[in-house]
């Protein structure tokens, strides 16, 4: 299996998001059938079941929990989108136009190609061009920010 490149894990972060979040809200399904005295057997038959009003109680917390950690994922996922276009939009228009149809919009090589009228064979050139060329502005952020974090390290300490 081919290792996957720094760029590739940076664009990943947005399917990951979205799957923890697709996840959380099968979770507030499951609590919300708990919830209502509802669960599912193997059939997918809903039966009533003899819950306690404390286990309800419990249900209706949890889905209140997860509905807030769902909000706060989808939080981080609108900063991580809107920081990942930042940055894509410093490669030329091609490569941007490929990422962002790939990773924001999730869209596959295939109907990138359609969309550009060009094929899925040229869709993956342009993205692995657009990785490298992603690889090289991910580098040099991180030279710089280390750079800074060096400088501010050495600065002196004053007391208050």
């Amino acid at each position: 299996m081919r290792k996957k490149n720094k760029a590739q894990e940076y664009l990943e972060q947005v399917d990951k998001l979205n799957a923890m979040i697709e996840n959380k809200m099968a979770e507030v399904a499951q609590w919300r059938g708990v919830a209502l005295g509802i669960t599912t057997n193997t059939e997918g038959e809903r039966v009533q079941s003899s819950g306690s009003q404390q286990k309800m109680a419990d249900a209706i917390n949890r889905v209140i929990d997860l509905q807030a950690e769902i909000n706060g994922m989808i939080d981080r996922l609108i900063n991580l989108k809107q920081e990942i276009i930042r940055t894509i939009e410093l490669l030329n228009a091609t490569e941007y136009d490929v990422l962002h149809k790939r990773y924001i919009q999730g869209m596959t090589f295939d109907e990138i190609g359609a969309a550009k009228r060009k094929s899925k064979s040229w869709a993956t050139t342009v993205h692995g061009r657009a990785l490298q060329n992603l690889n090289v502005i991910l580098d040099e952020r991180e030279r710089i920010f280390k750079k800074c974090l060096e400088e501010f390290q050495a600065l002196p300490v004053q007391s208050l």
